[in-house]
């Protein structure tokens, strides 16, 4: 009898695993299960993250600004500017609120932080003429056009302007943050909320993920700046 000549086409027994699982089907499974579990790992952590540092904030965030302890400075974080120079709904609700404080501790710097979008928009021009348009002296005015984010608006707030305690006015889903940054560069930071009205779910997403990367941020950097 002839023996039958092995099909080319078919698996080969030595690449079958279990009920008829290919080797790489089964290294795809793996492969699938593994970055499953690294992306809840890393969503567990950003869950924990926010979390403490909503529960940190809570003792150094407050609702009115006659209730802000002594600062050296008021904080403000820039946020959108229209083209025509007109402060966005988020970053007006900031500037009203900072002026309010501002304006019940004379002689108290006013920091307004942001940055320039080319042939564009430049938040800090727009915040400035905002808080002088209100009577706010503009010699108390301390101007950073390079915060680009807010760990480098703090930062700056303490290398360049040597602030040490600061309010932070910001909407709640911001402030833990800040707060946290602050505490993490050593200096003393109080939150004044304002509210925002109907919040957009992208806003909360979005800042649930600036944490976590914060987070990491704020440790790197210590770490290699460490004396």
């Amino acid at each position: 009898m002839t023996p039958r000549a092995p099909n080319p086409l078919s698996t080969p027994a030595s690449l079958e695993t279990g009920l008829g699982e290919t080797l790489p089907g089964r290294n795809f499974k793996t492969f699938a299960q593994n970055i499953l579990f690294i992306l809840s790992v890393i969503l567990l952590s950003a869950w924990i993250i926010s979390a403490y540092m909503e529960v940190k904030a809570g003792p150094e965030t407050f609702h009115s600004a006659e209730a802000v302890p002594e600062v050296d400075a008021v904080v403000v974080p820039g946020a959108s500017v229209f083209r025509s120079g007109q402060l966005s709904p988020v970053l007006l609700q900031r500037m009203d609120a900072a002026l309010k404080l501002a304006l019940l501790r004379p002689g108290i710097r006013l920091v307004v932080s942001g940055h320039d979008v080319p042939q564009g928009y430049s938040e800090t021009k727009a915040m400035r003429d905002y808080a002088t348009a209100h009577g706010f002296p503009a010699k108390q005015l301390l101007s950073d056009d390079e915060g680009r984010s807010t760990f480098l608006t703090l930062l700056n707030c303490k290398n360049r302007f040597g602030i040490k305690r600061a309010a932070i006015v910001s909407q709640a889903y911001h402030l833990p943050r800040a707060l946290y940054i602050a505490r993490r560069l050593g200096m003393k930071g109080y939150g004044l909320e304002v509210e925002i009205g109907k919040s957009e779910p992208s806003w909360h997403f979005r800042e649930w993920a600036s944490r976590f990367k914060d987070f990491v941020l704020v440790r790197v950097f210590r770490y290699f700046h460490a004396n």
